[in-house]
């Protein structure tokens, strides 16, 4: 039952035409009280009716704001998981390259051990950096 009206405006002024549109979205269940008034004139039973057919519309559209929210919180409680899975996994690949740069060390390739664990270090971290910078 949503009513809809628009006005627009064409004005000319010093900086050239201006184009207004205003767009005014009634979203009332119920028809104005006119409305009702001439309605009840035409059957006395579309009163009734359209106030039965009001709270049918008012009830779907509570279930659907809430079967959005439900659809939300879901999303989000999704996506930490996702978020938290991410970070233990990363967590995990960075113990077993600087486990694998220490025994790297250990054996006696220090250089290529170090390298090793200076590009996990650094790779991990411009990782991290630039994944803030995209949120």
């Amino acid at each position: 039952m949503a009513k809809k009206a628009e006005q627009n405006t064409l004005s000319n002024n010093r900086q050239g035409l201006t184009f207004e549109q205003k767009t005014i979205v009634d979203d009332s269940l119920l028809p104005s009280a006119d409305e009702l008034a001439k309605l009840d004139e035409v059957s006395k039973d579309i009163i009734p009716w359209i106030m039965a057919r009001t709270e049918k519309e008012q009830d779907a559209r509570i279930k659907f704001n809430e079967d959005r929210m439900r659809l939300s919180e879901k999303d989000l409680d999704f996506s930490h998981k996702y978020n938290t899975a991410a970070l233990i996994m990363a967590f995990l690949i960075v113990l077993l390259f600087l486990a694998s740069s220490f025994y790297l060390i250990i054996s006696g390739k220090e250089v290529i051990g170090t390298i090793f664990a200076g590009g996990t270090i650094v790779g991990i971290m411009s990782y991290f950096l630039n994944s803030r910078k995209k949120q």
